[in-house]
């Protein structure tokens, strides 16, 4: 069941939460994997776009996660799993020119969602919450990605099939929280840590 909300809207917000209890039940596991992104150096950076990446990247995760932790709590048991960028990791010197410009708000936001996942995972390990942050390692195809020109179509480009993230998401939600909490993860070297693997249809075996 799909519920449409812009997560950039506190009221919404708390909609989508309120209306996926009323459905479902209590929410045992959110995934934060929503993004708005401008790809614009930091000199003509408008100030509308940069408090939109925040609230939705940044601000829209904490909000939702205070949400759903109440009953979490409550229950003892619990995920949450905010989607990361390899963008949070600093650049190194000299840059690369290939590299694609723009990106410091965007990797700003990503480090400020993996700093959050882990204080979280922290304050809520007695309480039996998992939380971890979970990056691609290689750029996954996705309308957002294929818009920005991350995704070129050139037939040498080695991108990472969504089933693989799709996995590694599922191995940080399907295990008891304090066993696999706290964690910058990246999707295949997560699967590889766990043996993990793919077969053709995208289903998983393990080792």
């Amino acid at each position: 069941m799909a519920i449409a909300a812009d997560l950039s809207k506190v009221s919404e917000r708390e909609r989508l939460v309120a209306e996926t209890v009323e459905h479902v039940g209590p929410i045992d596991v959110l995934v934060n994997n929503a993004a708005v992104t401008y790809f614009i150096p930091v000199i003509g950076f408008g100030a509308k776009q940069f408090q939109l990446m925040f609230e939705v990247e940044v601000t829209a995760p904490f909000h939702l996660a205070q949400l759903v932790l109440p009953a979490m709590i409550s229950k003892g048991e619990g995920w949450i799993l905010n989607i990361s960028s390899g963008a949070a990791r600093h650049p190194t010197f000299p840059p690369d020119p290939a590299r694609h410009g723009g990106g410091a708000v965007y990797g700003m936001c990503k480090a400020a969602l993996e700093r959050f996942s882990t204080g979280l995972a922290s304050e809520v390990y007695a309480d039996n919450v998992a939380v971890n942050a979970l990056s691609p390692n290689r750029v996954v195809p996705t309308p957002g990605t294929v818009f920005h020109h991350l995704v070129t179509g050139d037939p040498n480009q080695v991108v990472e099939p969504p089933e693989v993230m799709a996995e590694a998401a599922l191995a940080l939600c399907s295990v008891a929280p304090r066993s696999r909490t706290g964690r910058i993860a990246y999707s295949q070297d997560l699967l590889n840590e766990l043996g993990i693997t793919l077969n053709a249809v995208g289903s998983s075996e393990s080792s």
